[in-house]
């Protein structure tokens, strides 16, 4: 009509044209990307910060950390929230289960409500993004990272602690006190510092490193989540790259776990599609019984630093457990951080942990593709269990929830997408259902 009367109709108020429904839904992708990268970044980075603070502005605290953690989870709270109703239901029954343990228990205590909000959080904000691109990128970015800190930490460590005093921080949070470290409030975290020779390439010396995450365990960890994403993605940009992060940080690490781990997951990898999931089911309880058999058997008090010394470990701490504690009832006080098992049971109880174990193994994904990688999560919680709690902790958890959540969102023609493409163009984020 313009052409033929010569008549341009007017723009509207403020001389824009106005924003189209796709155009909308690709600046809620991109604003939830970038949420996401925020979440899963930013709960990694988070004590590293705050460590920076400690030592160099002010004194920190505990609820510090907390703080900072709950605007991560958060973040990653509002990329997962959508008309779905599968994190509202997942959540629900949970808290509703834990409300129950929590009467009977005479008290509140918001860890195991935590503990469980972070893989729902993550694992169900992968689900919505479901971007091949957004997981490659934090998988190569936060290897660089956690990588060139560690090499930082490893070459200059006097520089290092002039700016993340690793044992301050822990100091003024109250994780630590002046009798653990022997009235030293400068230097690397405990076990920083490796008493016995080290297992992986012992002309490295006794320095196990820590880099962003303050503590070598959590390196080590981080390391096998690297490294079996990069296993998964033959497709990945800048593969073989993370491939050598991964390595080099266990090897920094000294990380025992991570390079069984990895071990374990390269001679199954070709057994995936094979292994039925009622086998991953029922493993951790049968380890549960085996061990329990062997701690009142052997009647063992625990054994020197190393996996058969945690094993030992893991069967004391079973066999100490009374039944209300084993089912949820009681609470207590025992010190379980030592063992992923232990520490699971007097969280949520038996049947919490049975509920809990069968909603990862059975979480439904749109591939078999994405079964290879949901079975190395799998082995890596696993094994995770038997020597360490440390599977609960945000900085090494939001990376594998969200990548495990972005693999079973995936359809068959994801996958073929090209590293480079523009996932921008798309009208807006997927949910789980969609």
């Amino acid at each position: 009509m313009a052409g033929l009367t010569g008549i341009v109709p007017p723009l509207p108020l403020g001389g824009r044209a106005p924003v189209t429904a796709v155009e909308r839904g690709q600046s809620l992708a991109r604003s939830l990307y970038l949420l996401a990268i925020v979440a899963v970044l930013g709960g990694m980075l988070n004590n590293t910060f705050l460590c920076f603070i400690n030592t160099r502005l002010f004194a920190v605290r505990d609820s510090h950390v907390m703080l900072g953690e709950l605007i991560f989870i958060g973040c990653a709270l509002i990329v997962a929230l959508d008309r779905k109703i599968g994190l509202y239901m997942s959540f629900g029954v949970f808290f509703a289960y834990m409300l129950l343990l929590f009467a009977l228990r005479h008290e509140f205590d918001p860890k195991p409500v935590r503990d469980i909000l972070v893989p729902l959080a993550f694992y169900f904000a992968g689900l919505r993004v479901a971007s091949l691109r957004v997981a490659d990128f934090l998988v190569a970015s936060s290897a660089i990272i956690v990588l060139a800190f560690g090499l930082f930490e490893f070459f200059a460590v006097e520089t290092f602690l002039d700016y993340f005093n690793v044992m301050g921080y822990y100091l003024a949070r109250g994780s630590l006190s002046l009798t653990d470290t022997f009235g030293h409030t400068r230097g690397l975290f405990i076990s920083g510092l490796r008493p016995e020779p080290r297992t992986i390439l012992p002309f490295l010396g006794q320095h196990r490193v820590s880099s962003v995450f303050l503590e070598p365990v959590s390196t080590g960890n981080f390391g096998v989540i690297i490294y079996a994403w990069a296993l998964f993605r033959k497709e990945m940009r800048l593969r073989w790259v993370t491939f050598a992060c991964a390595l080099t940080m266990i090897v920094l690490a000294d990380a025992r776990f991570g390079l069984y781990s990895c071990i374990v997951m390269t001679l199954l990898r070709p057994f995936f599609q094979i292994i039925p999931r009622t086998v991953w089911l029922v493993a951790p309880f049968l380890i549960l019984t085996l061990l329990t058999i062997y701690g009142l058997v052997s009647g063992t008090h625990g054994g020197p630093n190393d996996i058969s010394g945690r094993l030992n470990v893991t069967a004391h701490l079973i066999t100490q457990l009374g039944a209300g504690v084993i089912l949820g009832a009681d609470a207590t006080d025992r010190f379980t951080a030592d063992s992923g098992i232990a520490y699971s049971l007097t969280q949520f109880g038996l049947l919490g942990f049975v509920g809990l174990w069968a909603l990862f193994v059975f979480a439904p994904a749109k591939t078999a593709r994405a079964w290879n990688f949901h079975s190395m999560a799998i082995i890596y919680f696993l094994l995770l269990m038997i020597i360490s709690n440390s599977g609960y902790t945000l900085k090494t958890a939001g990376l594998v929830w969200f990548i495990l959540g972005t693999a079973n969102a995936l359809k068959p023609e994801d996958w073929d997408q090209k590293p480079a493409q523009d996932l921008s163009s798309r009208p807006g984020p997927r949910s789980a259902e969609s």
